[in-house]
């Protein structure tokens, strides 16, 4: 194999500052619970010597890096065009080399000497001798592999797309037949069972080595990619993905329990050291999520500042009712009803097309999708001359199915029921519940229960006999939730609250006991974990509309209010996070993923944006190698609370770089440790700092600089 270049490039310790130019990780490994090593875009290589409070920040080269892997000192990094990445010193420097043709997707070591990588077009390479020399191994499949995992050197397993897994049995790699043909994107192995996750939201699972296997269905509305699986035991497995959701199980898969974490983006690898220790990345940013007691508690990096923004996808008018619809067959596909006109987005909301007009009627208060035939549409019209519409043929032409009442002035007063096929319910004001059983065409009574002038219908998931109604009359002062368990017969009062409407409420097929709804005027957001048969206000926010629970994930929850206002919770409603989407009011919400979130405003369609600043400290600028050591002035000088200087350092060294006060008492250890030839840019912050006189001093290789920089307070 050829070694084409040689880079001596230090990962520096990283504090306050960091803006990379091209963010996102792959892949993360840590070989003891401290040192945690993270790959990603356009060179990214971090490692935290922390167990990832913070983070050292290294750029080797421009390669998109997918895996990683490390045992004592020696670290290995696969990527694009077949480069392999190798230090033997524990990242101080580094050696690469192009191994093969194809693009190299996971790494994996059994111990210094022993290691395999797995690369596209059955692309499988084997060393023994730590990565010096590969050869490569005859692979039973053609398709891409994205994951490799073994036990020792004599079984392991790969997974790839087509459903293929193959695994290798000490002297030749062979096919399981799975029961899937989708994409296989993570495997791990634990004694005799195998986890394999999938490209749409389940995995499959074997218990006898690959001799039969099951498929096991996350529930995920949008059938979300299930990206990455950790193994502890045979029993205890962890699971990310989607738009940030960590699940565990400790009963092989026949329970889950969601994990809450602050992450609002895709989640594309999760690692374990032991039982505690844990680390997950996304390919969105550089936020390296760990936790140090098993995932009852993640954290983002110490320091890490958080920002949302909205930005308009589709401009609309006439904006009342829930509009939003996913496409039953096609996750990526979404519908928006806004006045009379159905748009279309084919990229979870980023672009949007108007595909259809609705007539007769001027405003939809809500509009759905057929689950078994996307061409049959249905929606509500309208207000004191309320109508249902129907249309067989995708929106070309529509029909009136309902229109002797009136509907609702402001709520959702038609709902499609998820788990019947066809079966569609409608609330008119001032009177009892409708259901119809083909799609709309013919309507009976559900009950006798008479309503004034109901906000939602809203049916429990797998149980369609549980039906939630919110019933108000705006200005009545009085807002009324009845349920009924046995599809609309009977009907109990289950919450009355201060307020005119409930205007939303929502479920989750991910927990069908669990359930939100909002109320107009001075109620809040009140939450209930038990088909309301008991409840609790989590916010009292006022003239709250609607609210959605994210499809992967139910520890996530939004809610909009009737101005420009989103708040955001991804702890189960305990807190929320106010962000501003700048039109008003809000119609509807669509939390697609822990990542996609969708308000419907007067405006139109927004689209939330997640960034995440990570802090760093010391950024490598130059690997060029300066003629000496050096220490630039700091600027700005004074300062308040930030400042920046340079160091130059001519040689490999231990190099340190510290803060005192005019007292001469050390007050921050920038660096300690190794350093690589190069030029650096160090950020420092005073915040936690009073005004005066304090010096930075640069220590190496037996050269020493000082100089005074004033923070003004």
């Amino acid at each position: 194999m050829k070694n084409t270049i040689a880079s001596l490039i230090i990962c520096i310790l990283t504090l306050f500052s960091y803006n990379a130019f091209s963010q996102g990780f792959h892949s993360v490994f840590s070989r003891d619970g401290n040192i945690v090593w993270a790959v990603g875009n356009n060179g990214q290589v971090f490692n935290s010597n922390s167990g990832g409070s913070t983070w050292n920040t290294n750029i080797l080269g421009s390669t998109k890096y997918y895996s990683v892997f490390s045992v004592n000192q020696k670290v290995w990094i696969t990527g694009e065009n077949g480069v392999l990445q190798m230090s033997s010193n524990g990242g101080i420097s580094w050696t690469v080399n192009t191994i093969s043709s194809q693009q190299l997707n996971s790494v994996f070591f059994t111990d210094e000497n022993n290691g395999w990588i797995a690369g596209n077009s059955g692309t499988i390479l084997r060393t023994t001798n730590g990565g010096l020399n590969w050869a490569i191994q005859s692979s039973p499949v053609s398709v891409d592999l994205n994951c490799i995992r073994f036990l020792n050197t004599s079984n392991g397993v790969a997974c790839g797309t087509g459903g293929k897994v193959i695994y290798w049995n000490g002297s030749a790699w062979n096919a399981y037949t799975t029961p899937v043909t989708n994409n296989l994107l993570s495997i791990d192995k634990k004694s005799s069972v195998i986890i394999a996750t999938s490209a749409d939201g389940s995995v499959i699972k074997s218990t006898n080595d690959g001799s039969s296997w099951n498929v096991i269905d996350y529930k995920i509305e949008t059938k979300s990619e299930v990206n990455s699986v950790y193994m502890l035991d045979a029993n205890t497995y962890y699971t990310c993905g989607g738009g940030g959701f960590i699940r565990k199980t400790t009963d092989g898969g026949a329970t889950f329990t969601f994990q809450q974490n602050p992450m609002m983006g895709n989640l594309v690898e999760i690692n374990f050291f032991d039982a505690n220790k844990g680390w997950a990345v996304s390919s969105k940013n550089n936020a390296v999520l760990w936790t140090t007691n098993g995932g009852n508690t993640w954290s983002l990096p110490v320091g890490t500042n958080v920002s949302f923004s909205w930005s308009l996808k589709q401009s609309g008018s006439g904006n009342i009712g829930h509009g939003f619809c996913l496409h039953p067959f096609n996750k990526k596909t979404i519908f928006i009803a806004m006045g009379n006109k159905v748009y279309r987005s084919l990229d979870i909301g980023e672009t949007w097309n108007q595909i259809s007009t609705i007539t007769p009627g001027t405003r939809a208060h809500t509009f759905f999708v057929s689950s078994v035939d996307s061409n049959y549409w249905i929606a509500s019209m309208d207000e004191s001359a309320g109508r249902v519409l129907r249309t067989t043929d995708y929106g070309t032409t529509w029909s009136v199915v309902w229109g002797i009442g009136a509907l609702t002035s402001y709520g959702m007063p038609l709902m499609a029921d998820q788990t019947t096929p066809n079966q569609v319910y409608l609330n008119p004001d001032n009177s009892v519940l409708l259901r119809s059983t083909n799609w709309g065409l013919n309507w009976s009574p559900a009950g006798t229960q008479v309503f004034r002038s109901p906000d939602n219908i809203t049916v429990a998931w797998e149980n369609p006999n549980v039906i939630y109604s919110g019933d108000g009359v705006t200005g009545s002062g009085v807002a009324e939730l009845f349920k009924t368990t046995n599809g609309g017969i009977n009907w109990t009062l289950i919450h009355t609250v201060s307020g005119s409407e409930i205007p939303f409420t929502v479920v989750t097929k991910l927990d069908p006991n669990l359930s939100y709804h909002t109320c107009w005027s001075s109620g809040g957001i009140f939450k209930s974990s038990l088909m309301w048969n008991s409840y609790a206000q989590v916010a009292t926010t006022s003239n709250a509309w609607a609210v959605d629970i994210s499809k992967d994930d139910y520890t996530a929850v939004a809610y909009g209010v009737y101005s420009s206002s989103v708040y955001i919770s991804t702890n189960s409603g305990t807190n929320f996070v106010q962000s501003n989407v700048g039109s008003s009011p809000e119609a509807g919400m669509l939390f697609y993923d822990r990542g996609t979130l969708l308000s419907q405003k007067g405006g139109g369609v927004y689209k939330l944006a997640v960034t995440y600043d990570v802090p760093t400290a010391v950024n490598l600028i130059s690997s060029e190698i300066p003629e000496r050591f050096h220490l630039s002035q700091n600027y700005p000088n004074p300062f308040n609370p930030t400042t920046k200087f340079r160091v130059h350092v001519a040689k490999l060294s231990n190099v340190k770089i510290i803060v005192f006060d005019i007292l001469g008492k050390e007050i921050a250890q920038i660096l300690d440790r190794v350093a690589a030839p190069g030029i650096y840019d160090i950020n420092f912050d005073g915040t936690n700092y009073g005004g005066g006189v304090y010096f930075y001093r640069l220590i190496a290789d037996n050269y020493v600089e000082t100089r005074k920089m004033i923070l003004l307070k």
